[in-house]
């Protein structure tokens, strides 16, 4: 059975067979794959091991990485401190970790460190959670403009 995958907008995606139709956020999509995959046993259960989705997080953090100075200060200027904090906890001890942190204020980066969160792992509903919500975050600033990303090898997307 194959599907026919429509594209909507930069993170829109429309799924579709003859009986079969959804429209879905890149978030969601993400989140589907991790259940197929899941379902099929390419995927650990969430209570059994990390699953797929965070490793997309995981990734797709890491392409913002290669934003202008500029843009990311600005999406991690507006994105809240909550949101910060989860976000780091998913990346915690890595080199993403680093340099997301030297795009934050000073004063931003000390209270994610004194969080009371912020040494505890993440569980995989809470990560689930912070990527919709940052994500989120990063396409309301790519519509109205405020940040632009940029590919690394040197085409916009």
């Amino acid at each position: 059975m194959s599907f026919e995958v429509f594209t909507l907008g930069e993170h829109r995606y429309k799924v579709s067979k003859d009986f079969y139709s959804v429209q879905l956020e890149l978030i969601h999509a993400i989140e589907l794959i991790s259940k197929l995959d899941e379902q099929l046993g390419l995927n650990p259960p969430q209570s059994q091991g990390e699953p797929n989705f965070i490793h997309l997080g995981r990734k797709l953090l890491s392409t913002l990485t290669h934003m202008d100075s500029k843009s990311m200060q600005m999406l991690m200027h507006t994105a809240s401190r909550d949101q910060l904090v989860d976000i780091m906890r998913t990346v915690k001890g890595s080199k993403l970790e680093n340099r997301l942190m030297t795009h934050t204020t000073k004063r931003n980066r000390q209270a994610i460190q004194t969080d009371v969160l912020y040494n505890q792992p993440i569980k995989p509903v809470e990560a689930l959670r912070a990527y919709t919500d940052f994500f989120a975050l990063v396409e309301r600033l790519i519509e109205a403009e405020q940040i632009t990303l940029v590919d690394p090898d040197g085409e916009y997307y």
